[in-house]
Order: structure tokens, then sequence, then C-alpha cells
């Protein structure tokens, strides 16, 4: 299952052209990094011990960085996870996270293409939501005032 779940996610980011690093490929687990709409993306597959499910899916965003803590925005995250359609935002050291897991021994190519699709959108349209209302930037820009020089 981990070799048939390891090859469907890696036919699908090179199907989409995003360019990826393999963290983890032990045999035991597998986990891949890639960014989608200018946000990291993490997704593990991992052994859960269990004769009858053998392995999860993790996919997990830090979306935003330098996000403000204050009631308003923790509210906010909260309200945001009634109307999301799959997985959830949490906050954690100033940081908006997005995290989805699925445990499913029949996990089609086309399902976990299609869970990526709208997963990586939720986390796109949501973290921009967060950053407009209340502060915070995209986990791969650079702190303001950094300057790249050539």
């Amino acid at each position: 299952m981990l070799e048939r779940i390891k090859g469907a996610l890696m036919d699908i980011l090179e199907r989409k052209g995003v360019p990826r690093v393999v963290l983890v490929d032990d045999g035991k687990a597998f986990a891949v990094q890639f960014v989608a709409n200018d946000i990291p993306f993490a997704v593990h597959v991992i052994p859960t011990g269990l004769d009858n499910l053998p392995y999860a899916v993790v996919l997990t965003s830090p979306a935003v960085v330098d996000l403000p803590t204050s009631q308003e925005a923790l509210l906010s995250i909260l309200q945001l996870n009634m109307i999301i359609p799959m997985g959830a935002f949490g906050y954690m050291n100033g940081a908006l996270i997005y995290k989805h897991s699925i445990t499913d021994n029949d996990l089609t190519e086309a399902e976990l293409d299609r869970i990526l699709d709208l997963a990586t959108h939720i986390v796109s349209v949501h973290a921009q939501q967060i950053i407009s209302s209340f502060g915070g930037r995209l986990a791969l820009d650079f702190p303001p005032g950094f300057d790249l020089k050539a």
C-alpha cells in the first residue's frame, strides 16, 4: 500500500509540474514536500500500527507565519473550520497551520488528486483572507526589510 500511494502521489505532482523534495523514503514511511500557490505543503504517508488500516496520509501546510495573536484572529480561525469542506486550520507559535488526514485502504490516484487540489485551494484562499484581516505573511514570503542581492 505504501508503494501504491507513494507512486500515485509522485505521479500527480509530476503531472502537475510541481517541483518536490522527498524528505523520507525508508520503506516504512514516506514524506514529500512541495509548493502550490506560493504555499508550502508536506504529505506524509505514515504507518498506523493497525492491521486493517496500515497507513494514514497526512497533508500539512504552515500557510501563514507571523500571525498576530488576538481573540478575533483565533475566533476567526475556529469559524473558518466550520465552513471549509475538509481539514482544519490551527494556530501554533504565530503560524496558521492547515492539516487534513486521510485513512482509506482503497484511496485511488484520482481521489488523491482531487484531495490535493481542494486542499491547496482551501489553504490559498483562506490564507490570503487571514493575512488581509489580521496580518502575517505567507510562509514563503521573505520578511519585511529582507533584500535579495545578486
